[in-house]
């Protein structure tokens, strides 16, 4: 069963989020990976952020199990590399983005924490994977504010954004619903 959060950060949150990773060695890798990609390291001063211009990423933690890659055979990404999200430690990580109308969009980081889905069967991926997904979910916990309808984490700059500047938030997708910070 995958585990999930969502959330809406600006580039400083997001850089508060890539220095909180940063000590687990994580590597950076796009969801199509062009042959002979060297992957972005995430590095205490999170100066990655700069780098990133999709829309999402696989963060991948290399040290406790190998990342698993196909070449895609087909279609019109054909020759590129796709990451296996199953038997890989990797999270989806999904970046919040403003719209062209100005809003913020949500973000959120997806993780295949347990590979089947029997709940007899806790194999699966390695326990310090379960560990750094909890530690995140510390991090929006402790110093993050909760949405309002409930939902997404709102990164405390982002939140001083929509106090201070009007920064509107709004649910991905067609027709996504506005977020307010609760209190």
């Amino acid at each position: 069963m995958a585990s999930k959060l969502d959330f809406f950060m600006v580039p400083e949150d997001e850089k508060a989020f890539f220095r909180l990773l940063a000590r687990h060695q994580v590597t950076v890798y796009p969801d199509l990976i062009p042959p002979g990609w060297k992957p972005l390291v995430v590095d205490p001063d999170a100066a990655l952020v700069a780098e990133l211009d999709q829309g999402s990423y696989y963060l991948a933690f290399e040290r406790m199990a190998p990342v698993v890659v196909h070449p895609i055979k087909r279609g019109p990404d054909r020759g590129m590399l796709k990451i296996e999200e199953v038997p890989s430690p990797v999270f989806h990580y999904e970046r919040s983005q403003l719209n062209e109308a100005g809003e913020l969009e949500g973000g959120r980081i997806w993780a295949e924490l347990i590979q089947t889905g029997a709940t007899q069967d806790l194999k699966g991926k390695p326990r310090a994977l379960n560990s750094v997904f909890e530690e995140v979910h510390q991090l929006f916990r402790k110093s993050w504010r909760r949405s309002d309808p409930k939902g997404y984490w709102i990164g405390p700059k982002c939140g001083d954004a929509v106090k201070r500047s009007g920064l509107k938030l709004r649910e991905p997708g067609h027709k996504g619903r506005l977020y307010e910070v609760w209190r």
